[in-house]
């Protein structure tokens, strides 16, 4: 009697920036996909990356994707693959397509939240099920063969049938007790107006708060607020800035002794790492709003800006913060193999 074959393992290949890992400027998405794969690998999964520029050309990544018996594709938000009529054209690569929401820009040209289907208002989308006009994230191609994780479960994610929840981790960084009340308000400016970066910047200058100031520098509003700052330095305002920073070797500099990390944010904020890393380096967090994942990092909230700096300056910034994720990297990774396995063609 012949022996079964023996089952190959999973392979998943995930897209990058052009950049890579060498940016200066490298962020959240950044961040998660380079700690997401050197886990999956541990969990006995052969994950790649490849470059945005590879992918601009589908027919060449679907015959990758064949060729090389590749089980579960992870393009980036911005990959011609979810738009136009590629989801149709290669149906095998979109078969074995996973989209990470790791920003809501398909939903929402603003990066505001996107607002509940009236369609799948009160219950999601199953598998199978037709998608009606009506339904916002008709033009994503919910109909299509491709996965969908999300990193909450909220009401605009109803719309997509084949889809999993599962969050980013923040243990790249050491659990740390950095907080000091007397110490630096941090503040990341890009996610706001640049009207409303210069007043935030004015309000905490007046009252004396010493400042620590990063950016979100791949936004035009983190290059103008990067500009505000420079000139508040020029004319003799002691303020610490961060153009770039490293937070695998420079997360005790950033928030070192920080009483408070500020992060006034316009955006839908799937995760954000950044307040993530506060939490887990001991570190309040105080933020705008019902921004995706913020209420679960932030000590502080506050419906308007002017509303949140009066209460950080009423506070004194002796807010606690909240309690570390208990997500690590090892359970995220084993929640994406089962997505890739689950999604494999030989089943």
């Amino acid at each position: 009697m012949s022996e079964a074959p023996t089952r190959r393992g999973a392979r998943a290949l995930f897209e990058i920036y052009d950049e890579g890992f060498d940016s200066p400027s490298w962020g959240g998405v950044e961040t998660a996909l380079w700690h997401l794969v050197r886990a999956l690998r541990e969990a006995d999964v052969d994950a790649e990356f490849y470059h945005e520029s590879e992918g601009a050309d589908l027919d060449a990544l679907a015959a990758r994707v064949e060729r090389d018996r590749v089980d579960a594709v992870f393009p980036l938000v911005e990959s011609a693959l979810f738009g136009g009529d590629a989801w149709r054209r290669l149906p095998g690569l979109h078969s074995r397509t996973v989209r990470i929401w790791h920003d809501v820009s398909r939903l929402s040209v603003d990066m505001s939240t996107p607002r509940p289907c009236s369609v799948h208002a009160s219950e999601p989308a199953v598998p199978g099920a037709p998608t009606e006009e009506s339904c916002p994230a008709r033009g994503t191609h919910p109909d299509g063969p491709m996965r969908e994780v999300f990193l909450r479960d909220l009401p605009w994610t109803w719309c997509f049938p084949s889809r999993s929840v599962i969050p980013w981790a923040a243990d790249h960084v050491p659990a740390r007790a950095l907080h000091d009340p007397s110490g630096p308000v941090v503040l990341q400016l890009g996610k706001i107006d640049t009207p409303d970066a210069e007043r935030c910047l004015r309000r905490l200058i007046g009252a004396g708060v010493p400042l620590r100031v990063i950016f979100a520098t791949w936004s035009r509003r983190g290059r103008e607020a990067r500009e505000l700052v420079r000139t508040q330095r020029e004319v003799g305002q002691k303020i610490e800035m961060f153009d770039t920073y490293d937070i695998r070797t420079d997360w005790e500099k950033v928030f070192g002794g920080a009483a408070l990390f500020l992060l006034p944010s316009v955006f839908h904020e799937t995760f954000n790492f950044a307040a993530a890393e506060a939490v887990h380096l001991g570190v309040p967090v105080a933020t705008l709003g019902e921004g995706g994942n913020l209420p679960r990092f932030a000590s502080l909230r506050a419906p308007t800006l002017d509303t949140l700096l009066d209460r950080v300056l009423a506070d004194d910034r002796t807010l606690a913060p909240q309690p570390r994720l208990t997500t690590g990297w090892r359970d995220v990774a084993a929640r994406y193999a089962k997505v890739i396995r689950d999604g494999r063609p030989d089943g």
